[in-house]
């Protein structure tokens, strides 16, 4: 595989077009699931560019807040973010850079072997162990959300209960009734958790598209499996035979040489 990772859109990626179109005027069986890989990862480049976006909402969440535990918690949380996105960026790449090696392998093979090799290009393109990296990496990712969502929840709580024993206390001194119950997440809370939310939901969304290609992969691959391998090596074969008899009723119809 290249070392170099594709930077385009992948659907513009002139090997992924034209193995595209080579499959569709040869109507080779699993073009539809090999279109739906390719629009799940294309929308797995696009999520993860919004997820950038929500943590830069974030960071200036936090610049704006004031000091205190629940500033501290979304700090320690969107510095996993960031380490966990970056580490999804080059898993993506991979990906990309995978789904473009596969495809020219691919369109090499059916220059060499004709149409039967069509049948093999879930095997050519060999993503599925970047796939499920990807996959693994959402799994952390959304887990340090629902962690750090926790903390931040907890932290407010502490404050309010910690704010409201104060409060009781100056009550009592001054001969009023306790207030019995701590107020709901402060403002400062919720606003902090609002950026944090919105990347819980764009990497859940990720993690579908991720098992959604999976499937369709599977269904891909299935091609590379009897019966449909054989139907399109029949096929391969079929056409050579045409060519062969077009080619000696050619020399058979040739005039004479004088």
């Amino acid at each position: 595989m290249s070392k170099k990772r594709a930077t385009a859109p992948l659907l513009s990626e002139p090997a992924v077009r034209e193995l595209l179109a080579v499959m569709e005027k040869n109507n080779a069986p699993g073009r539809q699931d090999f279109v739906a890989v390719l629009e799940q990862v294309a929308g797995l480049e696009k999520q993860l560019n919004a997820a950038v976006e929500e943590l830069a909402a974030m960071r200036k969440e936090l610049a704006e807040a004031r000091e205190g535990p629940v500033k501290k918690a979304l700090g320690n949380a969107v510095k996993a973010l960031e380490k966990s996105v970056s580490t999804l960026r080059e898993k993506l790449g991979h990906l990309k850079t995978a789904v473009i090696d596969g495809c020219k392998k691919t369109l090499a093979a059916f220059k060499e072997q004709g149409v039967s090799a069509l049948a093999h290009t879930a095997e050519f393109l060999h993503i599925r162990p970047a796939l499920e990296a990807v996959g693994r990496e959402l799994d952390q990712s959304i887990a340090q959300d629902e962690k750090a969502l926790s903390v931040i929840a907890n932290a407010s709580r502490e404050y309010h209960e910690a704010g409201l024993h104060l409060k009781n206390a100056l009550r009592a001194v001054t001969g009023r009734e306790p207030v019995a119950e701590p107020k709901g997440p402060g403002a400062l809370a919720r606003g902090l958790s609002a950026p944090l939310k919105t990347e819980r939901a764009l990497l859940r969304s990720m993690k579908g598209r991720t098992e959604g290609a999976l499937k369709r992969l599977e269904h891909l691959e299935q091609a590379a499996r009897p019966p449909i391998r054989q139907t399109m090596e029949e096929m391969g074969a079929k056409a050579a035979a045409e060519q062969s008899i077009r080619e000696r009723y050619a020399v058979a119809v040739k005039p004479k040489e004088r």
